[in-house]
């Protein structure tokens, strides 16, 4: 296989390298990024190209492409990627609503990747955990409602926001202060503000709209009612998400569980059962990096009709938020060695 990976420097495409690897080893490379370098990932040196390089006539051509970039860049290189030949899954939100490119989660709707695909989209790295969670249910009860209150890790911005939020971390860790006055009330570390980018005329951010109407489309359900609040929160990696849905039709707290723990209908989750949510947490995505975490289920105090129900769901963003994924969709069209990495577990 010939893969290339758009965007291969950054947090995401750092992490394709090993997944690649593990899904079909011995695949020739084809690395890209905004400028021509060498880097090194856990401890094996890699060559990036300029991007600019995809535009000539000696491009390399190939089979399989990961781009990992924001909406401008992906919307100028996607397209050509696809003329030189590549099937694309792309990262950015470029194409996640346009009608004729599937958005697919792997284990919900990879069904939608066919021989014919040539272009997939991933979802957010908030969806991609959410849909993961609610399919099952959906499928076998209906949802009638969902509001979501996401907590969203810094990585989620990107590296060098990252690395910002670290050193202002240590730094303002450095003195004791119970207040947290050694913070900038307006960063990221030691603080929690409101994942507000590009809030339009709804009073909703991007990011709240992202996961609104991405789940709709994954899960099929134009008629969802949806509503999401989006915050950032000072951790590194760990995306976490509190639910609140109601079902259709009457289910049970132990027909839920029972469902999301078994492997067959609600493909990589992990259920956490119980309501303390003991154990539950943004660092335990990064010990199950492909899997999303779900738990904290209860029924809802007031709720008389056994349709309303709590829970938690949260997972790395790097990796099932952004990477796995995209190498689960891949899958479909070329079979992954590693049966972790296939569309759905075997």
């Amino acid at each position: 296989m010939e893969i290339c990976i758009l965007g291969a420097t950054g947090l995401v495409g750092t992490e394709l390298l090993g997944l690649i690897a593990r899904a079909w080893p011995g695949a020739t490379l084809h690395l890209f990024a905004s400028r021509a370098r060498k880097i090194s990932v856990a401890g094996a040196p890699f060559v990036v190209r300029a991007a600019s390089d995809l535009e000539g006539g000696d491009a390399p051509r190939g089979d399989l492409a990961f781009v990992a970039l924001d909406d401008h860049h992906s919307a100028h290189y996607c397209p050509r990627l696809l003329e030189l030949g590549y099937r694309v899954v792309d990262k950015s939100n470029t194409y996640r609503l346009d009608p004729h490119v599937p958005l697919v989660v792997a284990g919900v709707n990879h069904s939608e990747v066919r021989e014919g695909t040539r272009l997939v989209a991933n979802p957010n790295c908030t969806t991609i955990p959410l849909t993961l969670a609610l399919a099952p249910i959906h499928r076998r009860w209906g949802i009638a409602s969902v509001q979501v209150s996401t907590y969203q890790a810094i990585s989620g911005a990107g590296a060098a926001t990252l690395d910002t939020f670290l050193e202002g971390s240590k730094t303002g860790y450095d003195r004791a202060d119970r207040l947290g006055s050694n913070f900038d009330p307006s960063g990221y570390a030691g603080n929690v503000v409101p994942h507000a980018g590009n809030t339009d005329d709804s009073g909703f951010s991007s990011e709240e709209l992202k996961l609104v109407r991405e789940s709709r489309k994954i899960l099929a359900a134009d008629d969802l009612s949806i509503s999401a609040q989006c915050c950032r929160v000072p951790v590194a990696v760990g995306h976490y998400e509190q639910v609140w849905l109601t079902t259709k039709r009457p289910t049970s707290l132990e027909n839920l569980e029972t469902l999301l723990e078994d492997g067959a209908r609600s493909p990589w989750v992990k259920l956490w059962r119980g309501a303390s949510g003991e154990g539950l947490s943004s660092l335990a995505t990064t010990q199950h990096r492909d899997h999303a975490l779900a738990g904290r289920m209860r029924p809802q105090l007031d709720d008389t009709t056994g349709t309303q129900y709590c829970m938690t769901v949260a997972a790395d963003n790097l990796r099932l938020g952004a990477a796995t994924n995209a190498v689960r969709v891949a899958a479909s069209w070329f079979p992954a060695v590693d049966p972790s990495l296939a569309a759905t577990p075997s």
